[in-house]
């Protein structure tokens, strides 16, 4: 039997796999892994370095009480005594604050990576948007938490209840405690949730994505860790960052596309064409 090659001499050639460091999990991944290391880095150092103004951060938290007193919103102390009631709620709620900020961040980064790479960047450019522009304002506009006044009926739960994650002594503690505005717990929460609902279809996933913000808003404000105003900070900055990104995401959508385009005509010319025959000229 003489075997008989049925393959087809116009068809393409499959494209060769590219080695590991040309995919995501070589080159970019350790390209983006440089440069969160390196945002983390900037976003500790540039914390650390207001931590001191303690004067400035106790006056600007009275005038937060009374912007919030004109709005008729300061209820924070009522409805944190509603929760100091129930230990179980302050345990759960103070280990959501203390765990599920870098936690649940560090997850959607990852997932985002690995399951839905072409909206990874986007999503990383708002967070980071998001991120620097509340240490901008940390740094203008120092703010002492709620729980630094128990003179107004507020309880650190934290150091009440435990864990206690942060110093007794402010200016000596390894976290900035007077950045209280915008509250980044909250922003990161609503980067989380809107990427989840935005890039998943599964309904359960989309369901937990937003509750996320709701029980980190209770959780930071029911710990006094933040006033309603620096909910409402973060809110407002997550939403600027994603219309100054805009532009941006629909240039790279609009290159992709060409991109996409020329990889695809380029194809279907590799696909069509005929060897020509030895020795006619084409």
């Amino acid at each position: 039997v003489i075997p008989v090659d049925t393959t087809d001499p116009g068809a393409a050639t499959p494209a060769p796999r590219p080695p590991w460091y040309r995919t995501r999990f070589g080159l970019p991944l350790g390209r983006e892994l440089l440069l969160i290391g390196t945002g983390l880095a900037l976003y500790r150092w540039v914390r650390w370095l207001v931590r001191d103004d303690i004067g400035e951060a106790l006056a600007n938290a009275r005038q937060v009480v009374s912007w919030e007193r004109a709005l008729g919103i300061f209820v924070e102390v009522d409805l944190q005594r509603l929760a100091v009631g129930n230990d179980a709620v302050v345990w759960l709620l103070n280990r959501y604050y203390f765990l599920a900020h870098f936690t649940v961040a560090a997850l959607l980064m990852i997932w985002l990576f690995v399951r839905h790479y072409d909206h990874y960047g986007r999503v990383r450019r708002v967070l980071f948007l998001t991120t620097f522009a509340g240490l901008a304002l940390h740094v203008g506009f120092p703010l002492a938490p709620p729980r630094w006044f128990p003179d107004m009926g507020f309880v650190d739960t934290l150091q009440t209840f435990g864990p206690r994650i942060y110093s007794s002594d402010a200016v000596k503690s390894a976290a900035n405690q007077i950045a209280a505005m915008p509250s980044l717990h909250v922003g990161w929460a609503l980067i989380a949730a809107w990427a989840v609902v935005r890039f998943s279809s599964r309904r359960r996933l989309r369901f937990v994505a937003v509750a996320h913000p709701v029980v980190t808003t209770a959780g930071v404000v029911l710990t006094a860790n933040h006033w309603w105003l620096d909910a409402l900070a973060a809110v407002v900055l997550v939403a600027v960052a994603g219309l100054v990104d805009l532009p941006l995401q629909r240039r790279l959508e609009r290159r992709r596309e060409r991109r996409l385009a020329t990889e695809t005509a380029a194809s279907a010319g590799a696909g069509t064409a005929r060897p020509v025959p030895a020795g006619v000229r084409p």
